[in-house]
């Protein structure tokens, strides 16, 4: 079983641009994904904000890694990263990378997280896991918001 890679699938029924939107919206981002963020997303920059889903009023960063409109967003983060006073910050993050298809009904969107194998071994398996599960979670939060428009 491979522990270093996520990959997750959805045929969403929503027009490629309404995904794209939803995905690379901040406040659209942050409504379908549980999380306040404080700016825009800016290829080279680091957007900044809070975890709101229940359970999880963590700090979080989003370090956007390269924007290709309608096609490619990708972003690396701390997975996992919820302990309250632990600093991250010197951890190697991963990178999270979605990709879109217009497809006859709608949009392909694929969500691939990798580089856990750079996670602190004391925390990876964990952070793998809930990630596992997380992002099955947030594509049916996206398919539910974009379905909506």
């Amino acid at each position: 079983m491979n522990t270093n890679r996520i990959e997750k699938k959805i045929a969403l029924k929503a027009p490629l641009s309404r995904v794209w939107r939803a995905l690379t919206d901040h406040k659209q981002f942050g409504t379908w994904f549980h999380v306040a963020l404080k700016g825009p997303f800016v290829a080279g920059k680091t957007t900044n904000g809070r975890l709101t889903h229940p359970g999880f009023k963590h700090p979080i960063a989003f370090m956007v890694r390269k924007i290709e409109p309608m096609t490619y967003f990708a972003y690396a983060w701390h997975p996992y990263a919820i302990e309250e006073g632990v600093d991250y910050s010197k951890e190697e993050p991963t990178l999270v990378e979605f990709r879109l298809k217009e497809t006859a009904r709608g949009t392909q969107l694929t969500v691939t997280e990798t580089g856990f194998d750079k996670v602190p071994a004391g925390r990876r398996a964990e952070a793998f896991k809930m990630h596992k599960g997380g992002w099955k979670a947030q594509l049916e939060n996206i398919a539910g918001y974009v379905a909506k428009a």
